[in-house]
């Protein structure tokens, strides 16, 4: 075998399939690569002469060249690369790239529900079980034939793809996200399932010896299969039901699906963190226990070390005992039960080597134990009988033999007594090793302990809540009807299918969810609603994951970071307060497992595994045991070359890429898992790199550098067991390779999306990349969609002129797709997931309007429309279209926009009572105009904080009849004072003065800065990063090379200063500056560079709030709370003490009292008491009205005093309950 000639790895095209290497190298940074093509299909042709199986064992260098001998037939269409760090780095970025082309970010929600509707939905309905109808046995009901017993069986189940139903004989239309969007409706799919019912009556035959005896035979009355249509099932966005998949259509650019339309909200699910239930778990408190866990409760086995109850000795002594279907005994008897004959057999089947005197002594007791409780249970039959009878006496007996139960609920997935036997052994065997120190405890917050439960596994939890409900209700409908002679009626008519549709849709609009384990209790937050400030939050709250915990204080280390995260889950994404650190988001290259269909028995047994049944007891404890999720499948003798196979036929493709292999050396243990749920992340494998070959006239296929087992899929386990790099230049630690097995495709990858954005993340402080990834860069005002005209939001801003930044990121660099077209192809190909724009930015102080994170900016800056941004608000309201003898009952005709309305101004409104397109709208003004049948004025009107220019207007009507209008208005905002903006580094300020261009310094070039920020931020805040960011953007724009600014891979301070240095500037970007008012040179130095900058949603015009008088409650006669009813401003006992400690008296009495409640009240001097105002008789029959002392009888010595309404109330509440307050008055 001949190796080809290498070449530099080049294609012939020169530089069109070249990415720039992360190396400063002046000459290559801005080539183009050629992604044409990359979704091709065919496949890399493999060398055929050598086994997949072939491993070099010898220790070889993983390096060696081993692609002797390769055709020239075969090298036209792949060349080899070469062996460098920047080729290799240069492979990295490429293969990256592919696998966010071919995977995406969103994939696992996707091939969650992809593989429910394929798989788990079948699965669902099979596990349903036959549905049993008992004769309701009311003797004044019974027919002439006898009780009718009736069975329902569902069998297939079919979706169809969502269509409208055109109500006439036309097709039906294809429905679509957009359609549903639009008219309030649930994006959902007929769901039918295919029913078998058997009615049949038992009956006594006439051969019948005697009458007690009877031969009893069956009579049917109906057996019939029909196809009924159950329920409407949600359709996730880009799955394989929708239309958008199946047509290869998108609506927005910025949209990959992912999610749910449920009443035209988009809702998406939060993947809920659950305990992995394939696993043994040992706990020490409350006290030492092994579980074995299931969803369902009867499956559940529970282990325990607890105190002797029948000891003799004073000081006592622990004994194994075991909860098996709510009962309770010592874990001997359960041995005895399934076949065991001796307790040397029983000592050998836990296997403890080396045991110390503790478990000498606890087994000793266990024993003892067993004896007295059952004595004699060595005897055939014995212990079976008690634990029979124990088991039946129960709070809960099961209604099978004791081999059925054995075999259904103890282990099912385990065939055998003996098998179980030994199972349970091993259970035994962990708690005693964890128990004297010889094994831990396990950690509830590990990765490995847990999955993530995605759309798939939940929706399907739902459903099987709604069926059954709906199951219930169908037995008793169809019991009443059976009762009677009459025929049942079709199945539709008892099997109601909108239980299940509404239920569904209830469940997606309160996002409250069914337990995992609790059938009365609902779990909230399981569905969120999508969130659209831009494409960026949208994509991250697709990825995000939650842990429930009961109540805050009981999270314990959940909150904190676990070393199981390391690049499954970022350890920054995470919101601060309440949901700190249980609330997270997966890391930028991690997908989640989906279920492996595939079995892999077979191939355990090809790789050197023997059967659990199938090995001699005396040989069981020699051999390594071997786990299949959890259950003990087998065992081998040699774990190395078992686990070594079974890893090469993973990379080979023979089983699927997504199982996971982890060789527990200690334990003595091999434990494969192919669940779904588990995190992994791809990983490059050391020894196949030279398998490397360059397609020639395309780019690189994920899916093909998996087959050529260059990449492989890693997960939390198994990476235990591996030594990674932590980048392609640490492979080569003094020219050559080291003994690295795997290396990281980029470290930024450890990091979730939003932190992987961020230039210099590596540099700042940890809270302040937190701030930017979880809150700034998600009310950062940028790309909205790109379908606005086919969609209504309630709220949504966009960025009049975004900007990409200068800098590059890896990831930033790798998320692009194929297809897109927007832009030059050297740049970023999604641009989106930035929201800002570049501002030349002044580190200095200006005048004081600076102090405390504010901001001053440039007024020219703002009028040249820097940060202008569009602001568009949705009004929706009900309407009816009745027409007809109900209108002729009004007095007279509704003519809107002539009619005078007393709720606000109608100039705007056409005669359809919507205003015209275009159409400006002031506070105060009716936004829709609206009437009832009896003349009285719906109409909607806008707040006093409310304006703006009519954008669109839209009819539309749901699926149940309703009519609805939707008026968009539009606002353009420049910024102003008070508006929030925010770095890429954290660094939030708020506008604290716009200057005039003419007054701020400005260097030699003319540059004058858009931003001064304070110099005072960056010492406490520790974000140099920002610096960094100023000193490599003003290298960029001067014509620099160096563009990556990628956590971790930074560039160092000294490669950016020496940039700026060759542009013919200072080397830490300080300038000397002209002061703009007086044009004198400023004496220090001013640091000025771009700097990307983020215009958030907190505008100073959505929360200014004024007023003098106004509202007031109608009970307290105090300012309303809320802003849009033109509320009051909160003034409370903390702005009192800032006035009182600036002597404003005058301005207290008149903030809380002239302007609050202010009210008046007589007293009277000589009882002290108050005196109401009555109209009163005096002498000569004339009537007064005036203030008069009840008490006194007199309306002398009265005076009128100024109280707070809120006194004057309590005085006469306590006076209805007769209390009666007296008043001391002076004259002031």
């Amino acid at each position: 075998m001949e190796e080809p000639p290498k070449d530099s790895g080049l294609s012939p095209s020169g530089s069109d399939s070249e990415l720039e290497p992360m190396a400063v190298d002046n000459s290559g940074a801005e080539k183009s690569h050629n992604m044409d093509g990359a979704n091709c299909e065919s496949p890399i042709d493999l060398d055929e002469g050598s086994s997949s199986m072939d491993v070099d064992m010898k220790g070889k260098s993983p390096l060696d060249d081993d692609t002797k001998g390769k055709s020239s037939s075969e090298t036209h269409a792949q060349v080899p690369i070469e062996m460098s760090v920047e080729s290799l780095e240069k492979f990295c970025r490429e293969a990256s790239k592919s696998f966010f082309d071919e995977i995406g970010l969103i994939s696992h929600q996707i091939n969650s529900y992809n593989e429910f509707i394929s798989h788990g939905l079948q699965e669902l309905f099979d596990s349903l079980g036959e549905v049993i109808v008992e004769p309701g046995y009311d003797p004044s009901k019974k027919g002439s034939g006898g009780w009718k017993h009736a069975t329902i069986k569902f069998g297939r189940v079919k979706l169809e793809k969502p269509v409208f139903w055109s109500g006439k004989d036309e097709a039906d239309i294809n429905f679509k996200p957009k359609h549903a969007r639009l008219q309030n409706m649930t994006y959902a799919s007929r769901m039918k399932v295919e029913v078998t019912i058997q009615v049949y009556a038992f009956e006594k035959s006439d051969k019948s010896k005697t009458g007690n005896d009877g031969f009893v035979q069956k009579r049917d009355y109906l057996n019939e299969t029909h196809w009924i249509f159950i329920g409407r099932l949600p359709v996730m966005v880009n799955s394989n039901l929708c239309w958008l998949h199946s047509l290869k259509e998108s609506d927005c650019l910025f949209d990959s699906g992912g999610y749910f339309l449920v009443k035209g909200m988009e809702k998406v699910f939060i993947a809920q963190e659950q305990r992995c239930l394939s696993r043994i778990w040992i706990a020490d408190r409350p006290c030492w226990i092994a579980s074995f866990l299931s969803e369902i409760k009867r499956q559940r086995i529970y282990v325990k070390l607890v105190e002797s109850t029948k000891s003799e000795d004073i000081s006592g002594g622990k004994i194994i005992s075991i909860s098996f279907l709510y009962a309770t005994m010592p874990i001997w008897l359960l041995f005895f039960a399934l076949g065991i004959s001796s307790d040397k057999e029983a000592f050998d089947v836990i296997d403890m080597q080396d045991c110390d005197a503790s478990v000498i002594n606890t087994i000793s007791m266990t024993i003892k134990e067993s004896d007295e409780v059952c004595e004699g249970f060595r005897k055939s039959n014995r212990a079976r009988q008690y634990v029979d009878e124990l088991i039946k006496n129960s709070r809960f007996p099961p209604s099978e033999s004791f081999d059925d139960y054995v075999a259904r609920y103890l282990f099912p997935d385990i065939s055998g007594n003996r098998s179980k036997a030994l199972f349970l052994g091993y259970i035994v065997k962990c708690l005693l090793m964890a128990y004297t120190g010889k094994r831990k405890c396990d950690n509830k917050d590990d990765f490995r302990n847990k999955r993530l439960e995605l759309a798939g596994g939940l929706l399907g939890r739902e459903l099987r809540a709604h069926i059954r409900h709906a199951e219930r209700r169908m037995v008793k409908a169809i019991q009443k009807d059976l009762n009677s002679d009459n025929d049942l009626k079709e199945l539709e008519r008892y099997l109601d299918a909108s239980i299940i549709t509404n239920g569904l849709n209830r469940a997606f609009s309160t996002g409250s969810w069914c337990h995992p384990y609790k059938r009365n209790e609902r779990c909230p937050g399981i569905v969120a609603t999508l969130r659209r400030t831009n494409p960026l939050q949208m994509i991250s709250d697709l990825r995000k994951t939650r842990q429930r915990v009961a109540y805050a204080g009981k999270a314990g280390d959940a909150r904190y970071p676990n070393p199981s995260y390391w690049g499954k889950l970022c350890f920054m994404s995470t919101p601060d307060g309440e949901n700190c650190g249980l609330v997270k988001n997966l890391a930028a290259t991690a997908i989640v497992s989906s279920k492996v269909v595939q079995p892999l028995i077979e191939s355990f047994i090809s790789c050197g595994m023997s059967k659990l049944d199938e090995i001699p007891s005396e040989e069981v404890t020699r051999m390594d045991k071997i786990f299949l999720n959890g259950t003990w499948v087998g065992s081998c003798n040699d774990p190395a070359s078992f686990v070594l196979r079974l890893r090469c036929m993973r990379r080979s493709s023979l089983i699927d890429p997504q199982v996971e292999i982890k060789r527990d050396k200690h334990q003595k243990e091999v434990r494969v898992f192919s669940e779904a749920g588990r995190i992994l992340r791809p990983l490059l494998v050391v020894e196949n790199l030279n398998k490397i070959r360059r397609p020639k006239g395309r780019s690189y296929s994920f899916k093909e550098l998996v087959q050529q087992e260059v990449i492989e899929f890693i997960g939390v386990e198994e990476e235990e067991d591996i030594i990674c790099a932590w980048g392609i230049r640490h492979l080569f630690g003094s020219g050559e390779i080291t003994n690295y097995t795997h290396c990281e495709l980029d470290p930024s990858f450890l990091l979730g999306l939003s932190c992987s954005l961020i230039p210099f993340a590596n540099h700042n402080f940890a809270r302040r990349v937190l701030y930017q990834s979880e809150k700034h860069s998600q009310q950062a005002i940028g790309y909205s969609t790109t379908n606005p005209l086919i969609r209504v939001d309630t709220l949504s801003h966009q960025l009049y002129y975004p900007q990409k930044p200068l800098f590059k990121t890896v990831v930033a660099d790798c998320i692009g797709r194929v297809d897109y077209t927007s832009g030059k192809t050297d740049d970023f190909a999604r641009p989106e997931y930035f929201n800002g724009q570049n501002a030349i930015v002044a580190v200095n102080v200006h005048q004081g309007f600076n102090q405390e994170d504010s901001l001053v900016m440039n007024k020219a800056s703002l009028e040249r429309g820097m940060f202008r941004t569009e602001h568009l608000r949705s009004y929706k309201a009900e309407v009816e279209n009745k027409e007809g003898a109900k209108r002729l009952r009004l007095k007279e005709k509704i003519d809107f926009g002539k009619m005078e309305s007393k709720r606000g101004r109608v100039d705007n409104l056409d005669d359809d009572g919507f205003p015209y397109i275009g159409a400006s709208l002031q506070t105060n003004d009716i936004v829709i105009g609206k009437v009832s049948d009896t003349g009285e004025d719906h109409s909607i009107k806008l707040k006093h904080t409310e304006k703006g220019m009519v954008q669109k207007v839209l009819l539309s009507a749901n699926d149940e009849g309703k009519n609805f209008a939707v008026v968009t208005l539009r606002q353009v905002r420049s910024p102003c004072l008070g508006d929030k903006f925010s770095s890429m580094h954290g660094q939030k300020g708020v506008v604290g003065f716009l200057e005039s261009q003419e007054n701020f310094p400005f260097t030699h070039q003319g540059i004058v800065p858009d931003i001064v920020i304070n110099p005072h931020a960056f010492p406490t805040r520790q974000t140099p990063g920002q610096l960094l960011e100023a000193a490599l953007g003003k290298g960029i724009a001067l014509g620099g090379t160096m563009r990556y600014a990628t956590p971790f891979t930074t560039a160092s301070v000294d490669v950016i200063a020496e940039q700026l240095h060759k542009a013919g500037f200072s080397r830490w970007g300080a300038e000397s500056v002209l002061n703009g008012r007086t044009g004198e040179r400023v004496q220090s130095l001013v640091f000025m560079g771009p700097t990307f900058y983020q215009r958030l949603i907190h505008m100073s015009e959505d929360k200014v709030k004024f007023r003098n008088t106004g509202p007031v409650h109608p009970l307290t006669r105090q300012p309303v709370a809320d802003r849009k009813r033109f509320g009051g401003v909160k003034f409370g006992e903390m702005e009192r003490d800032c006035l009182l400690a600036h002597g404003a008296a005058a301005n207290l009495h008149e903030r809380l009292f002239v302007l609050s409640d202010f009210s008046q009240m007589h007293v009277c001097q000589a009882c002290e008491r108050v005196a109401n105002v009555i109209i009163r008789c005096v002498p000569g029959g004339k009537k007064i009205r005036g203030p008069y002392c009840g008490f006194c009888k007199s309306s002398e010595n009265i005076v009128q005093i100024n109280v707070p309404y809120g006194a004057k109330l309590l005085y006469q509440e306590l006076f209805s309950m007769g209390i009666c307050l007296k008043f001391e008055t002076e004259v002031c």
